[in-house]
């Protein structure tokens, strides 16, 4: 007889699931109800976010559903059906019961538990785990080893909830103070006319610098290469900052893919084929870590390859808006209009048909930093991963420098320009009958042999080492095939000039 009995039927296997924690989900439902109620009456008794409230109740449902998993996956989810032994998804399960409650604690306004929350949680954690291993077991048997491995992992939880309150509530909650605070400044200096004082840089990438950039000055150097990258690639942010990101990144990615790697070993997942999965829960523990720290260093790697990536696809649009920037400039140099009026007219187009935006960049440097035109030229030098690019930018400076004529420099820019695209685009062509003459003799005229080779075999009988000639047949049609095909499309969509 469950609590729950009127509503089973009604969610089908989520019915079943919810009936397994039918006193769980009623106290939670009647605390959420209430909480509600005080919320509208009295606000200071919470201290909490939308959206810390909106993952207390994630990881709340996310571990009645581990509860009531033997529902959903129609299988032992606690024990192993084969030797009847305890799964390690028992104390799992305990961890997400430890972090589920000090979650739901911490949206409550508890001064108390803010200033001491580090030495409160985690010894809390192991009697609140074991209590609820004693009110709502999970198995009918309780050996020695499930209590020692819940002792254990019960602070994990607890730690984890603390941790992401701490960064996600506390720290926004200083942030949303210091915004209101900036607001009634700036309100103050409208007043009385005085100018407001200079604030420090927001954002999420200055937020992970603030909380690890002291503490990473002596792995910062190791990422000084990243400097002048940030800067080719068009990102303008501060590499300090940037590396922040990338060390926070990681960070996040190995503690969190930690419960992850938990749970898929416990199932006997085995990534590598190698045999690693254990019942050892130890050895399970070791895994789960192991692999937590290849997937944050492989994070950091793609943090570290992403300004790379831009500068390539940024160098690759320079290239290829540069001819038409240059001829639009070549006709408002015909016109004779001044240089630094033709720079203003370049960057009011549209982005999507020549370089306006990085132009734009030359300009800003005019009017807001007080540049002169060829200071700005020559700075813009600096960021630019396009040899093309630098070239036009190099003469155009020269040019005001000297006094020289601007119509012949752009129409001799231009020409030349538009003649490497048109030598580009003849070599795309030698190529593109190479690749015609490769995909006809691997994709139609080698598959047309290899098809009548295994209609042979295949009548003969035989196999392709242990692989049915049928099978292997439906393999290459419908599989090798179309994947090979997909690769030269890729192949050819690199190698075409764009524009």
């Amino acid at each position: 007889m469950s609590l729950l009995d009127p509503i089973v039927s009604i969610l089908g296997p989520f019915g079943q699931v919810l009936a397994a924690s039918d006193t769980i989900v009623i106290g939670l439902a009647l605390l959420g109800l209430v909480s509600l109620g005080l919320y509208f009456t009295k606000k200071t008794i919470f201290d909490t976010s939308k959206a810390w409230v909106g993952a207390t109740v994630a990881l709340s449902i996310l571990t009645v559903l581990f509860r009531g998993m033997n529902y959903l996956c129609n299988c032992n989810w606690y024990v192993d059906s084969t030797t009847g032994d305890i799964s390690q998804l028992v104390p799992i399960t305990y961890l997400l019961i430890s972090g589920s409650f000090f979650a739901i604690l911490y949206n409550f306004n508890i001064p108390g538990l803010k200033k001491w929350k580090w030495l409160i949680s985690i010894p809390l954690s192991i009697p609140i785990t074991l209590f609820s291993d004693i009110l709502f077991p999970l198995t009918s048997t309780h050996p020695a080893w499930l209590f020692l491995e819940n002792i254990l992992l019960a602070p994990l939880g607890a730690v984890y909830s603390t941790f992401v309150y701490e960064k996600a509530v506390l720290h926004m909650g200083d942030y949303r103070v210091r915004l209101r605070r900036f607001f009634e400044q700036t309100e103050q200096a409208k007043k009385t006319g005085t100018p407001l004082a200079p604030v420090e840089k927001e954002g999420f990438y200055y937020f992970t610098y603030a909380l690890l950039g002291k503490r990473l000055q002596r792995i910062i150097p190791w990422f000084n290469s990243l400097k002048s990258i940030l800067t080719l690639a068009g990102i303008k942010i501060g590499y300090k900052a940037y590396v922040s990101l990338m060390i926070f990144g990681a960070l996040i990615g190995t503690v969190v893919s930690i419960p992850v790697w938990l749970v898929l070993f416990s199932l006997g997942f085995d990534p590598l084929g190698l045999g690693l999965a254990s019942q050892s829960f130890a050895w399970t523990i070791l895994q789960a870590i192991l692999f937590s720290m290849i997937t944050g260093f492989v994070i950091l790697g793609v943090f570290y390859m992403i300004p790379f990536m831009k500068l390539g696809s940024r160098k690759q649009r320079l290239d290829q808006f540069l001819p038409f920037t240059s001829s639009y400039m070549t006709v408002l140099a015909s016109a004779g209009v001044t240089p630094e009026r033709i720079l203003r007219s370049t960057a009011e187009k549209d982005p999507k048909f020549m370089l306006s935006d990085e132009i734009a960049t030359v300009i800003g440097r005019i009017d807001l930093l007080g540049y002169d035109v060829i200071n700005a030229l020559n700075a813009e030098v600096d960021r630019s991963p396009s040899n093309n690019y630098q070239d036009l930018l190099r003469g155009f400076a020269g040019v005001i420098r000297t006094g020289g004529d601007s119509k012949k420099f752009f129409h001799g820019m231009t020409e030349h320009l538009f003649q490497k695209r048109a030598l580009s685009v003849q070599g795309f062509i030698d190529t593109l009958g190479i690749i015609a003459e490769t995909y006809v003799l691997m994709l139609i005229a080698f598959p047309l042999m290899l098809v009548v080779m295994l209609s042979i075999m295949a009548s003969i009988g035989g196999s392709l080492g242990g692989i049915d000639v049928f099978s292997f047949m439906y393999l290459l049609a419908f599989i090798l095939i179309p994947i090979c095909g997909v690769t030269f499309l890729f192949i050819l969509d690199s190698m075409q000039p764009k524009g």
